[in-house]
């Protein structure tokens, strides 16, 4: 089964911020980092939900972790 993806404009209506603060919060490990699809900006749905479901602050720690 493939990966749904969603587009820049998907992600900030779901999560309710805008194009910079996503970029913001990517840059300080706060937010999924998005995929590159042909030249497009895309994240996995996956990803999203997941930081939907714990929550910013345990996502950072989860990246952190990771790194």
């Amino acid at each position: 089964m493939s990966e749904t993806l969603l587009r820049r404009q998907e992600v900030e209506k779901l999560i309710g911020i805008k194009c910079a603060t996503i970029y913001q919060k990517i840059k300080k490990l706060r937010f999924p980092k998005q995929h590159k699809y042909g030249g497009t900006a895309c994240w996995k749905m996956s990803e999203i939900q997941e930081y939907i479901n714990i929550g910013e602050e345990a996502y950072h720690q989860k990246l952190i972790k990771v790194s």
